[in-house]
């Protein structure tokens, strides 16, 4: 991975993290931890706006690393069994 600093949107957040867009737009970037993202402002017309949210590609990278992926928890989770119970005879 590259060490220089970038700024991410959320679809660039979605690729590295292989979620949907709208997964990460709506959960993920919503959770506790996660960085705040940051905005430039922009003139338009003599009127001040924000521009799209952006994300530091390290504080991302950071957060996955700390908060996202806990090997811990990844041989604890058992798969789920499907259907529904049969009836003993």
């Amino acid at each position: 991975m590259k060490n220089e600093i970038e700024f991410w949107s959320i679809k660039s957040i979605a690729r590295f993290l292989d979620h949907s867009i709208n997964y990460t737009r709506n959960v993920l970037v919503k959770q506790t931890g996660f960085p705040p993202p940051r905005h430039n402002e922009i003139v338009i017309d003599g009127q001040r706006h924000k521009s799209k949210p952006r994300w530091l590609n390290s504080d991302v990278i950071l957060w996955a690393e700390n908060a996202y992926i806990k090997s811990d928890n990844i041989g604890e989770q058992h798969p789920k069994k499907r259907g529904r119970k049969r009836s003993v005879s």
